[in-house]
């Protein structure tokens, strides 16, 4: 999640329109919250500009700043800077920014032995003290499935991924590799073991993702398919903020076309009250791993076509949930 700071000056017609109805200035809040960021915190300035609001939202947030000042211009004057809290500010500073990986090795027998030890300490412990109690439905849809897969997610916490890889069959679980951030997940230079770029990669299953990096960033999980292996994506993107599931990225359908492999679409429900956004406190409840139906394309399926397809089937269920609840 980023961080912006957004900076306005009104016109006189918004001040006029504030004079009339002081709420007029929390107006902007839900232009913000229609792009699925959050008001962190509003304050009144006595200098250039009139009003400053502390946003944080996704990362797609950066493809809409554009088109939110745009909404806002019509009473006011707009500035919107993403920010970084100086305690990241002074690690990111003080340390490495060259970051390591992809590891190939973390294919081979020896890497994926290693990795079903520490399965326990990486995984299972955090899944049997959190997820009480924890269901899977649906997984017998997958028993057949033997070859190279691609499992999707909704994203709505930092479990999600602890709640797929619980969710799935030995066969499938063994053999599956994530893709994380490269800036966050494979800096080189910090102390701590677990966030070595090696450990990431053999322990965690992690491959980097560079931000920003295009088709290149899909070359990696392509070779990964194309040695066997299943993949586990978000294709959010992000975790999602709103009550909607956010807009999909066609990134695995790119992949699932071009390598001819199923998409296995897990809905997941009860992560988000567990640890809820913005904070690190956990507290026990209960989770449940829905697999769907898997999803084949055709040849000729082309790729807008099969991200629809993705998003209607977790969508389904979602609003399902969001209708009638957790238990539906």
């Amino acid at each position: 999640m980023g961080t912006y700071v957004l900076l306005l000056k009104y016109h006189s017609s918004g001040l006029v329109e504030a004079k009339k109805d002081p709420k007029f200035l929390l107006g902007v809040n839900e232009s913000i919250e229609r792009w699925e960021a959050k008001v962190l915190d509003s304050f009144h300035l006595l200098g250039e500009y009139d009003q400053c609001t502390i946003i944080e939202a996704p990362d797609n947030f950066k493809a809409y700043r554009a088109t939110l000042a745009q909404e806002l211009s019509t009473t006011a004057q707009t500035e919107i800077l993403p920010a970084i809290d100086l305690p990241l500010f002074e690690r990111l500073i003080s340390q490495s920014l060259k970051t390591g990986g992809p590891h190939t090795w973390q294919i081979q027998g020896w890497a994926r032995w290693a990795r079903r030890m520490m399965r326990w300490y990486a995984f299972t412990r955090w899944e049997k003290e959190y997820f009480q109690p924890f269901n899977v439905t649906g997984q017998e849809k997958i028993q057949n499935i033997d070859g190279p897969c691609i499992v999707v997610g909704n994203h709505a916490s930092h479990l999600d991924q602890y709640a797929l890889l619980a969710a799935l069959p030995e066969h499938i679980r063994s053999n599956i590799y994530f893709g994380a951030a490269a800036d966050r997940w494979f800096l080189k230079g910090r102390k701590e073991i677990t966030l070595q770029p090696w450990y990431q990669s053999l322990v965690m299953g992690l491959y980097p993702i560079q931000r920003g990096g295009g088709s290149k960033t899909l070359d990696y999980p392509k070779w990964l398919l194309d040695q066997g292996c299943n993949l586990m994506l978000f294709p959010e993107g992000t975790r999602s903020r709103g009550k909607q599931l956010a807009k999909f990225k066609h990134g695995v359908s790119i992949l699932a076309l071009e390598k001819k492999v199923p998409v296995i679409p897990i809905y997941m429900t009860g992560l988000k009250a567990i640890r809820p956004p913005g904070t690190k406190e956990m507290v026990p409840g209960p989770v449940t791993s829905h697999i769907l139906d898997p999803i084949f394309f055709d040849y000729y399926t082309e790729v807008p076509e099969a991200t629809n397809t993705i998003f209607q089937a977790m969508n389904a269920k979602h609003q399902r949930v969001l209708e009638h609840g957790d238990d539906s």
